[in-house]
């Protein structure tokens, strides 16, 4: 069965509980020099998206395979995400997410070529007109193709980005 794009309005204090569980669970785990952030649509006030949350770990290069081990403790992999040297995606359990939240962790290294979420939500933070085009891209997607929806989404990022 293919995955399916799907806007969905999630109560607003659903996911800053989980949110917040999220990030309180990681700094309990991670080292000072490793920074948690929340990434996404719920990320930017405006946007619309699938009711998931992301959360975005950032580590020093020379600290990436530790930080990494330390995850790997607490969370799974997910095997449907790149995993190489500077870049691996996590599930979160449902242990936070009473709501059947998609939640998820991506931990890249700072300053390494995965680490475009805060320069584009800082984009779309500060133009009312890229926050629309965006959740007009995501309302062409509802109820598609989830690997659709990624690549135009990656392509939109990329445009958005580059200038």
């Amino acid at each position: 069965m293919t995955e399916r794009f799907e806007i969905r309005a999630i109560e607003p204090s659903l996911l800053a509980g989980a949110r917040d569980a999220l990030l309180a669970r990681l700094r309990a785990v991670l080292p000072a020099w490793a920074e948690a952030i929340e990434v996404g649509s719920t990320a930017v006030a405006g946007v619309i998206g699938k009711g998931d949350i992301d959360v975005l770990v950032r580590v020093p290069t020379d600290r990436f395979a530790e930080a990494r081990a330390l995850l790997d403790r607490t969370l799974e992999r997910n095997p449907n995400q790149l995993s190489n040297a500077i870049y691996q995606g996590y599930l979160v359990d449902s242990e936070l997410d009473a709501a059947e939240l998609d939640i998820a962790v991506q931990l890249t290294v700072a300053g390494g070529p995965y680490d475009d979420f805060e320069a584009f939500l800082a984009l779309l933070r500060a133009d009312p007109a890229l926050r629309e085009a965006y959740n007009d891209l995501k309302r062409r997607h509802d109820g598609g193709s989830m690997e659709a929806y990624r690549a135009d989404k990656r392509a939109f990022i990329e445009a958005a980005l580059a200038g």
